[in-house]
């Protein structure tokens, strides 16, 4: 899926479980994976908690995998999607506060 067919993909809950399934496929999330993510994430509705919960959880390891090592120093992408991360509640704002 391009990011334009994920985006497309969001606006019908019928299309939620092929999101899950390509960010699953995914073995590594780059950064711009993971600010569009966060960026579906935001667009899906919560009440289809399952699909919601297990993009939630992709992202937070994604986020997990790219913080680790590393010195701070935060690309545009990835300070994005840490920001919003928190700002959604997907991420806990205290643990990530140094970071954005």
């Amino acid at each position: 899926m391009t990011e334009k067919e994920i985006r497309e993909a969001v606006k019908n809950k019928e299309n939620y479980s092929s999101i899950v399934t390509y960010f699953k496929t995914l073995k590594i999330l780059s950064e711009t994976d993971l600010a569009l993510l966060i960026d579906i994430i935001e667009e899906m509705s919560p009440e289809i908690y399952e699909h919601y919960r297990a993009l939630q959880d992709i992202f937070r390891e994604g986020i997990r995998t790219q913080l680790e090592g590393r010195n701070r120093a935060f690309s545009e992408p990835l300070a994005y999607a840490v920001k919003k991360g928190c700002a959604t509640g997907t991420l806990l704002a205290e643990k990530y506060a140094d970071c954005v």
